[in-house]
């Protein structure tokens, strides 16, 4: 008989062990129903915190990865009939939220109960509920889903008072990343974007609760439009399906074995040990401001749109992507964007490196919340791309702008002496707008960028740079909108994305998935000063994206 290799022996003992816990855990009963509290917000992955944000912030939330991997577990355990899910509030994108949904339908399909319950339910919170089988409101409760509010803040007059504008040359009017510097009021294409998207946003919130709750579209909008509704009548009107304290939920659910999830993480059955695999997928994320140089993350994150955050920065992806090219187990790669763009030559390094990469191995993409101008741009090497409905793509454009502080120097009464040589020397100063000339010179850079934009896009989804320029234009979709469009393959979730790269690479179900690259360089954190590095940062990327180049960037923030 052949002498057994020793890594195969030892998988033998590690399953014959796991079948043997399993047996003696199976004989123990208790674990009706598992409560989870779930946080406002999850993380799409993981969170990889170093020890100075581990003391400031604690340790990272559960991500939505490591819940569908929690809910998988749970479905695979015979003892448990469901979960009780306590929600606080959501603050989340679309797309994230619309990942949630997912994995509480695929609990629900395993055969298990999912009961959400909630002082009260806004309409994010609500949205998600929907897809449990019961919604339960502690008494007193509310249940408020007000439906969508936006507004468009524009500071050109405000800045003026300052003696400050911003000089802008666009792709087209749709392109209006920086018209809130730059206008006093919404133009008809800005207004004509941002009605289409909330108009997208918005059904697809009245779907997905209408298809939860078993109710007609016109019902989920009665109610969304009368709200908020007090508990008593939510119950009555079937918006909740009970008005129940947490200390009842043992009562109402006709069980005593209701327990948390961390007090019964080790007495769940173990998941089944999968066979070994050569080969993986590798998942690289790109997040954040897109800049020439080095990815990096602040050390206090500043929620200011554009600028706060992290930032992808070309040299890091480029060398990740290398690094990859030369791994022979990353069978398939999957490019997990979350951005809005940012510096139109960083999106092109990174997109040139993406299309060496895609012709060694399979290349997908999943948009999360935002994969916008730069963000669908290095999108366009991959053979399929998957969104969420709600994730925000497209905004195919370009533009550049500069900062014009000529006027506040007169009203600080500062006197300058300017020396040149070369007629455009001052062509980035900030001290006085374009001039004619150089408005066209600069105009020439930015259609040339916006044609390679164009005809990467064309090359990448097989359309027609004619077909490209209609959809684009700086014109923003949402996810669902975009595949309509013909710029998204397929909607779905990153497991989705993820399946699809195994299909490619002809891996098996049981191939690992790693998310992959160097960790994110955070800045020094110094304790006493933590805010001041955290607007320097900012302060940094915001001199990136008002520098007179060409920027391919989002509009605006949705979320």
């Amino acid at each position: 008989m052949p002498k057994l290799k020793l890594g195969h022996a030892l998988r033998i003992l590690r399953r014959g062990r796991r079948l043997l816990i399993n047996r003696v855990r199976l004989r123990h009963t208790g674990l009706d129903y598992l409560t989870l509290t779930l946080p406002a917000a999850l993380p799409a992955l993981p969170e990889d915190r170093n020890w100075f944000l581990r003391r400031v912030q604690g340790e990272p939330p559960i991500s939505l990865w490591e819940l569908d991997e929690v809910f998988t577990r749970i479905g695979a355990d015979p003892r448990v009939r469901g979960v009780v899910l306590t929600l606080r509030g959501l603050s989340m994108s679309r797309a994230d939220l619309q990942t949630l949904r997912g994995s509480i339908q695929r609990l629900r399909a395993r055969g298990k109960r999912v009961i959400c319950h909630a002082q009260s339910y806004d309409l994010a919170t609500y949205y998600v509920a929907s897809a449990a089988d019961q919604l339960l409101l502690q008494p007193g409760g509310d249940v408020s889903p007000l439906g969508l509010h936006q507004e468009a803040v524009f500071l050109k007059d405000a800045l003026a008072q300052i003696g400050v504008a911003l000089d802008v040359v666009a792709i087209s009017p749709y392109k209006g990343a920086f018209d809130q510097f730059s206008r006093g009021d919404v133009s008809p294409e800005g207004r004509e974007q941002l009605e289409w998207l909330i108009d997208s946003r918005y059904e697809q919130l009245i779907a997905g609760i209408a298809e939860g709750r078993k109710r007609s579209a016109d019902e989920v909008r009665r109610m969304i439009d009368t709200a908020p509704h007090i508990d008593t009548d939510a119950l009555a009107a079937g918006y909740v399906d009970g008005v129940v304290h947490e200390e009842g939920l043992y009562k109402h659910l006709g069980s005593e074995h209701v327990i948390p999830f961390a007090d019964a993480r080790k007495r769940l059955l173990l998941p089944p040990i999968k066979p070994p695999s050569e080969k993986y997928v590798a998942v690289l994320k790109v997040t954040g401001l897109m800049v020439p140089g080095e990815s990096g993350a602040p050390p206090v994150d500043l929620p200011i749109p554009f600028i706060g955050g992290e930032r992808a920065g070309d040299v890091t992806v480029v060398q990740q992507v290398r690094a990859l090219m030369k791994d022979e187990a990353a069978a398939a790669v999957v490019l997990f964007i979350d951005s809005g763009g940012g510096a139109a030559i960083a999106a092109e390094a990174m997109t040139s490196a993406l299309e060496e990469l895609a012709k060694t191995r399979p290349l997908v993409v999943y948009m999360n919340a935002v994969a916008a101008s730069g963000g669908y741009y290095i999108a366009t090497p991959a053979q399929h791309i998957v969104a969420q409905p709600g994730t925000i793509t497209g905004s195919i454009g370009v533009v550049t702008a500069k900062p014009v502080t000529g006027g506040l120097r007169d009203l600080l009464r500062v006197k300058a002496f300017e020396l040149m040589r070369g007629a455009n020397a001052n062509l980035y100063v900030d001290s006085r707008p374009f001039t004619e000339a150089q408005r066209a010179q600069v105009r020439r850079i930015i259609e040339a960028s916006y044609q390679r934009f164009v005809e990467r896009v064309a090359r990448g989804r097989k359309l027609t740079p004619e077909a490209v320029d209609a959809v684009g234009g700086g014109r923003v979709w949402t996810g669902a909108q975009a595949f309509g469009q013909g710029l998204v393959d397929e909607l779905g979730d990153l497991r989705a994305a993820i399946k699809k790269a195994r299909e490619l690479a002809q891996l098996p179900e049981s191939a690992p998935v790693a998310v992959v690259g160097g960790k994110v360089k955070n800045l020094p954190p110094q304790l006493a000063e933590t805010v001041v590095p955290a607007a320097r940062y900012a302060l940094h990327n915001a001199r990136h994206i008002t520098n007179g180049k060409a920027q391919a960037i989002l509009p605006f923030s949705l979320e």
